[in-house]
Parts: C-alpha cells; structure tokens; sequence
C-alpha cells in the first residue's frame, strides 16, 4: 500500500454510479463487452466496442462504454468524441467524464458546461438521484477558474520521478532548511514523515494512515534531552480529510503543509499558513498553481540558503510513483498574464523548458543540487554499514560498531535485512507494474500478493526498528 496514494486521487469515476435507466436497456451486441467493462477488463472490451461503435456510430450505449473503456486505460483524449457522441443522446455519466476530462486539461469552462448537461439529463430521469459529486465537481470548476487566474510564473530548474512511498529522502537539504526523515529516525512511533528545523526544538510529522486512509498533522517540542513532549495535533482552521507533509521555514512562522479540503482541486493540495505569537495559525491559503493541480501534490519545501525549493505531484506520474519538480523559490510571487496563450501550459507544466529564463544558467544550479545530494548523503555513507537510526537520546547511530548493547546490535542486523527485503519486493513490484501498463494483464495477481508482502514487510520494520532503539535505550 502506497501511503500517499491512499487518498482521493482525481481519477475518473468509471465504475458503479448510477446510470440513466436508459443506458441498461441496450441489446445483445453490447451485453459481452459492457460486461468485460464492468468487471474490469478493458483491454479485453476495446476492440469489441470499437466495432461496435464503428457499426452504430450514433448508438449512445456504445459510444459511452467506449469512451468509457478509453478513460480507464488512461487515453482521455480518444475517449472524448465517442462521450460527445453519448451525450448527444441524452447519456447523463457522458457528460460527467466529459467534465472530468475537461478539469484534468484545465478547461472549467467546458467543464462546467458538461456539469449543466449532466444535471439536466438527470433531472429528466426522475428516478436518478442527484449525486454528491455534481456539486463537488462544480466546486472543483469554480475553483480551477479562479485559480487559472493567478498562475505563478515558476523556473523549474528539474523534475525526477520516484517511488512514491518514501519521495521525501529525494529532497536534498541543507542544514539551515531543517531536515526531512521518517518515523523511525524521528524516534515517533505511528510516523511516515517528519521534518525537524535547524533549531531542534520541535517536530512536525505526519501520521501514518488510518483504516480508511486519514493522516493527521501533528507537532511536539523536543527538550534538550531528546525527549519528544506536548505532541498533539496542529490546530489549523481547515476542513480537511487528511493533512499532512508540513515543511516549516526557518523563520519559524511559515508552514507549507498538504490536505485532502473540499476547497481544493480534489485530493492534496498544498497550503500556506503562518504561526502567531501564541502558537495559533492564521488561516491557511492554497498556494494555487503551478503547484496545485487536479492530482495530488504535496510537500512543498523551501531551502532559503540554498535558493532551491521542491515540491512533489503525481499528476502524470505512473501508479507507485510521484514526480518532484525542483525550482526556484522567489522573493515575490510574478504571475502568468492572465488570458495568456501558455497560461494552461505553465499550470499543467506541459513542459520544463517553457518555464526557464535563457539568461539563468541552469547547469549551475543542477550542480548546486547534486552538491547538496552528495552532502545529505555523506553522514548516512560514512560507515562502511550505510544507514542512520535515531536514538531515543537524540543520537543516531550510523554503523554496527556503534551499538553499546549487543542485543541491539543483532536486532539492527535484523532490520539491515529487513531492508534488503523491502528493497527487492519494492524492485520487483515496479518490473510486474511496468509490464502491468505495457498490457500483461496476467501479472496483477502477483502484483497483489507482493504489494500485501511490502505492507506486511514494513510493518515488520517498524516494529524491528523500535526494538532497535529500546534495547540501545
């Protein structure tokens, strides 16, 4: 299970909503393949639709289970004439991929337009409900619009796509920006990421998910013995499902975090709040696009000394995976005119280049990012043994030889392995997925049974790496 992509991802909703009565009336040519749809195999019902439709071109059920089938396997752009074709005659879910499709290539006008549609066709069924979903998507249009509005104008200097389970030990930070780790290097028990200033004195992480899916923002002092005391959630005033991925500057007062709220694109978005004298939060601002976008995004990091910041997507990103984008963080926010011709493309980030300044030598600051990479990396390889674990003092231990008490020292060897198990499920995960979106299908049973072995195997480690630490303790 891949934390990050347990939350509402802006996919299309394709599977079991309900459909106009209508849409179930269809004959025998179309009974085979709607039923491979609806089970899942769409590489099995394209070609049976696609004669389909090319057979009865104005048939509505046909070309809706096309466009549909189309929408699965990630090919919206070919899915759009045979949905215009169902919601020419009156196919209400037609209209509401349309708007889908529309939100994801940020047009909200059309968007909203194909939500009008929708609304209309439903009304004319009586007997369909109006979902939840249409107004969620109207906001989610409303929104987009208003935020098209005011696109910064980012240089990004790179992008790297990750794993998307532990994409935050790709941010490489300097010393003066604080320090991202996971729980079992923060010492906190039920972590998934955390962040420590430079100052030392607090801890911001981020819970591991609950059963279904929420993660908390949380936040504690550390006393000078290492003691984490007063970890509690942050208040922040914000309507949110989950919440998570702070990143505080070091000021002390900016927190850059991300959360699943209503009055966002859907998903993650990242926000900016700011910490007041008595320890409350001002009320959090969504940082707008290009970093927020119809997919999630989240940890958005700022290295001030550095004049490097971060942030992670996984908008066009592969399943498991996320992509980091690397910029330059800028003293006042320049905006993108608004109604220019790129202004979709500089939100969406069609591409890297077209945000660059020919004047800005971008090969120089490359060579500042690997500087800081080769230097985040240096303490944890500095031991021929290759890792850091954290200690309840506030010490990490960094080899075998360090450990004082010999029990722990076979537990840490233990998690050593551990590790290495972790690393080759997760590697053979990514060959069976890749194969998985070339087409082998065949593959999916062993890409469940694996991805139930990597959960079991982290759960595994934490419990490995916390007897590490009590033992040593």
């Amino acid at each position: 299970m891949i934390y990050i992509l347990i939350s509402m991802r802006k996919r299309l909703y394709i599977g079991s909503i309900a459909l106009g009565a209508w849409l179930f009336s269809a004959g025998a040519p179309i009974d085979a393949p709607k039923k491979l749809f609806l089970d899942g195999r769409y590489e099995e019902a394209l070609p049976a639709l696609q004669a389909l439709h090319k057979k009865t071109p104005r048939d509505g059920n046909a070309a809706y289970y096309l466009g549909a089938t189309l929408c699965a396997l990630d090919r919206n752009g070919e899915a759009v004439a045979p949905l215009k074709v169902a919601e020419s005659r009156g196919v209400a879910d037609a209209s509401r991929l349309l708007a889908e499709i529309a939100l994801d290539q940020y047009r909200p006008s059309d968007a909203s337009d194909h939500l009008d549609t929708w609304e209309t066709a439903l009304r004319k069924n009586r007997k369909a409900a109006i979902p939840e979903s249409l107004d969620e998507m109207r906001s989610r249009s409303v929104t987009m619009l208003n935020m098209m509005e005011r696109v910064e104008r980012v240089e990004i200097i790179d992008s790297l796509t990750v794993d998307a389970y532990d994409f935050f030990r790709q941010y490489r930070l300097s010393p003066e920006a604080g320090r991202l780790m996971d729980g079992t290097a923060a010492g906190i028990d039920g972590a998934y990421v955390a962040f420590r200033p430079q100052c030392g004195r607090e801890l911001l992480w981020t819970t591991e998910p609950d059963s279904i899916g929420g993660m908390t923002l949380m936040g504690a002092d550390i006393l000078d013995d290492g003691t984490v005391e007063n970890a509690a959630p942050l208040e922040i005033d914000i309507e949110a499902d989950a919440s998570g991925y702070p990143f505080l500057m070091p000021d002390g007062v900016t927190l850059y975090f991300a959360a699943e709220s209503a009055d966002g694109l859907g998903g993650y978005d990242i926000y900016m709040t700011r910490r007041t004298d008595d320890g409350s939060y001002l009320q959090p601002q969504n940082v707008g696009m290009p970093y927020n976008s119809p997919a999630n995004d989240y940890l958005l990091a700022i290295d001030e000394a550095a004049g490097i910041g971060w942030w992670a997507t996984d908008r066009n990103a592969p399943d498991g995976k996320v992509t980091i984008y690397e910029f330059i963080p800028s003293q006042r926010r320049v905006n993108v005119e608004p109604g220019a011709p790129d202004i979709a493309a500089r939100a969406r980030i069609t591409s890297i280049a077209a945000t660059q300044n020919p004047d800005t030598d971008y090969d120089a600051l490359r060579r500042r990012v690997s500087e800081l990479a080769r230097n985040a990396s240096q303490e944890s390889a500095r031991a021929s043994d290759g890792f850091a674990i954290a200690m309840s003092d506030g010490t990490v231990r960094h080899s075998l030889a360090e450990f004082r008490n010999p029990e722990a020292r076979r537990a840490m060897e233990n998690l050593i392995g551990i590790d290495d198990e972790i690393a080759a499920i997760s590697s053979d995960l990514s060959s069976l997925r890749e194969k998985y979106r070339s087409g082998n299908t065949s593959v999916e049973r062993r890409i469940i049974g694996l991805e139930s072995e990597l959960e079991k195997a982290r759960a595994r480690r934490r419990s490995a790496a916390n007897k590490v630490v009590r033992l040593e303790k």
